[in-house]
């Protein structure tokens, strides 16, 4: 890649970063508690380079995504948009509705009392990144000249060549694998940090399966709420995987950091529910293992694979990205 080009995709996504900084400013101002909007002057000066930082972050992975497209026009424009406004928003909010306010007691799926938000503030969240999603998306599409469709009009179906069989267990592999790094990495990354018991007032009951055990019997709606959202991360990245479904490695990469970092980078923007050191290990934790799902969510569907034993013979080509 020339100079030239690489001095244009910086312009433009820095154009992007601008634009989404502006909008998040703009709607927050709106959107978020009016108690909140009133303390923002004193901190605006020491978040506003973080904000930057998170905004650059969603322009980059749009526009590496936009680049690496077979997908234009308003297919990539709506796909995308749809995309990013749920790996970014919906799949991380509504897990803070059930967890961070008393709707997760009446729920069963395990408040949190040490850390309450109020639901006026997550709502919120919701009408700023659908804010973000609308305007950021359709502005790097038209900079990076893919607001056009192509002379190739393919259909842009999204079932990716995968029967409906197929498509049953493979959703059960994708549910039982978002399981596994959820609770995982819940458990060996976050639970496990001595800052994190003390902020929850918890325990470590000493081992993995002790720990599933108690998630089990004192929150049993737990494991089908997060169930139910590896369904909603398969959907929202389906449009993704099948842009760059001709570029196995790129887009596997590329899906695993949408999936991890959009939602994941404001932990590093101070708030008054969460201390630093809590929300470090949550960053690690939650970005670390949605990299791992989305990276090998790609792998898994962005091809039809015979069978099961099919699926296993190429599992090295999942984790190295050789094609079979």
């Amino acid at each position: 890649m020339s100079i030239k080009r690489i001095a244009g995709f910086a312009l433009k996504t820095l154009l992007v970063t601008l634009a989404m900084t502006i909008v998040m400013v703009v709607v927050s101002g709106v959107a978020l508690p009016a108690e909140m909007v009133e303390s923002a002057p004193q901190e605006g000066a020491n978040t506003l380079p973080l904000l930057l930082i998170v905004t650059a972050v969603d322009a980059l992975i749009l526009s590496l995504v936009i680049t690496h497209s077979r997908w234009s026009g308003w297919p990539l424009m709506v796909g995308l948009t749809f995309a990013f406004y749920g790996v970014n928003t919906l799949v991380g909010q509504i897990e803070a509705v059930v967890f961070l306010t008393p709707l997760g007691e009446r729920w069963g799926a395990g408040s949190i009392p040490a850390l309450t938000m109020p639901l006026d503030f997550i709502l919120a969240q919701f009408i700023i990144g659908a804010a973000l999603a609308v305007v950021g998306v359709p502005l790097a599409v038209l900079l990076f000249g893919k607001a056009r469709r192509g002379e190739e009009r393919r259909p842009f179906a999204l079932n990716l060549g995968i029967s409906g069989w197929e498509w049953v267990w493979k959703l059960g592999v994708v549910i039982l694998l978002y399981e596994l790094l959820y609770f995982g990495f819940g458990y060996f990354v976050a639970w496990r940090n001595p800052a994190v018991q003390a902020f929850y007032q918890g325990t470590d009951p000493g081992s993995f399966l002790a720990q599933m055990r108690n998630v089990v019997t004192e929150t049993p709606t737990l494991m089908p709420f997060q169930a139910l959202r590896a369904l909603l991360w398969t959907a929202f990245a389906l449009p993704v995987i099948s842009m760059l479904r001709e570029k196995p490695w790129l887009g596997a990469l590329l899906t695993a950091l949408l999936l991890s970092l959009p939602m994941n980078v404001p932990h590093i923007v101070p708030n008054p529910y969460m201390p630093p050191a809590v929300r470090t290990a949550h960053f690690i934790e939650t970005a670390s293992s949605t990299f791992i799902f989305g990276f090998l969510m790609f792998r898994l569907l962005h091809r039809s694979h015979r069978s099961l034993g099919d699926l296993f013979g190429a599992l090295p080509s999942l984790l190295v990205g050789a094609e079979a």
